[in-house]
């Protein structure tokens, strides 16, 4: 009697499955922050009073739009005085060169020195010194003159101006304002160097053509908008071995707001294809996770496992089986070492 018990106990009927191929496309959620891909903080080049502000605080401003305009009384004044000794140096420069030209003639008869002739020749040299150091003047207070009008070097959102109508703004001092480029923006989070490796092989080209992020804001909302890999750092993090990836999303609509937070979740179009099997067959003990897997005769073989993600219904195998193996796919729990499993018919 005690004889035919144990045969009895020696086997057991239980669901059985193969271990099958599936491509990994298991999800991983990060945590992100929205970086613009340009910032400007607008500094005056001249000094001057601010006579006027041309921009409502907060607004989207275009590259090239007037943001303030300074008080171009002085600056006006040196243009014209900068012109008017460019004429006097022109002056100049025509009648050293006349003069030049005739002393040199003289020579020929020996009506002047050698003497005369070289002093004419560096009269004529140091009006043209003088000629070109004016025109370099004009073009300076030309251009301070166009710097009485601040304009926007960027396009973007625009911040709150630091100084009002009435202030005087001095030149590469004050801080005006910031500008932040909207659209396109990036989304920056970091992926662990591990994953970055088994997801896309550490290749920028791969993760551009086979990775998927999506963006969910604040309040928990997917963001609608298509992103697109940019690029990855290129050095990782040595105290969190983690490396910097960064999306770009057009934000037509401005919903990403620059240094806001987000959760981005990561996954590749095209995963690795790796052992998988059901979430059942997977026990757990002091030695970890393991799996039942059945020889020849059937009888059960415990096989410790590395167990990834869980992508759709399957749990991804890192190691421990290969595909094709029998495994108990259910009730795992009733087997027992060397005992004979039956499949379920």
């Amino acid at each position: 009697m005690i004889h035919s018990f144990l045969l009895l106990a020696a086997s057991i009927t239980l669901p059985v499955c193969e271990v099958v191929e599936r491509p990994d496309m298991s999800v991983s959620t990060y945590p992100g922050r929205v970086v613009p891909i340009a910032q400007v903080n607008v500094v005056p080049q001249v000094s001057g009073e601010i006579l006027e502000v041309c921009f409502e605080n907060g607004a989207m401003v275009k590259e090239g739009d007037v943001l303030y305009r300074l008080d171009p009384i002085k600056y006006s004044a040196a243009v014209k005085n900068a012109e008017a000794k460019l004429a006097e140096c022109k002056a100049n420069l025509s009648y050293a060169e006349l003069s030049y030209a005739r002393h040199k003639k003289l020579l020929e008869t020996r009506a002047v020195s050698l003497d005369a002739v070289d002093n004419a020749l560096s009269q004529r040299d140091s009006s043209r010194a003088a000629y070109a150091a004016a025109q370099a003047s004009l073009i300076s207070a030309k251009d301070n003159l166009a710097h009485c009008t601040i304009v926007a070097p960027i396009s973007g959102k625009i911040g709150s101006t630091t100084m009002t109508r009435g202030n005087y703004a001095r030149a590469g001092e004050n801080m005006l304002v910031t500008i932040v480029q909207i659209s396109p923006i990036r989304v920056c989070f970091s992926v662990s160097n591990r994953q970055f490796l088994d997801l896309f092989s550490g290749l920028s080209r791969r993760l551009r053509e086979e990775s998927i992020a999506s963006v969910f804001l604040a309040n928990g909302t997917q963001y609608a908008g298509n992103g697109s890999f940019d690029y990855v750092e290129n050095t990782a993090d040595q105290l969190t071995d983690t490396i910097q990836v960064y999306y770009q999303y057009e934000n037509k609509e401005g919903l990403l707001r620059p240094a806001g937070t987000v959760s981005v979740t990561l996954a590749s179009k095209r995963g690795a294809m790796r052992p998988a099997v059901p979430p059942t067959a997977i026990l757990q003990d002091i030695q970890g996770p393991y799996v039942w897997v059945l020889d020849r005769e059937n009888r059960a073989e415990r096989r410790s496992v590395a167990r990834g993600d869980l992508s759709g219904d399957w749990v991804m195998i890192e190691k421990g089986v290969k595909v094709g193996e029998r495994i108990v796919a259910d009730g795992a729990h009733k087997a027992k070492r060397g005992m004979t499993i039956e499949a379920v018919k």
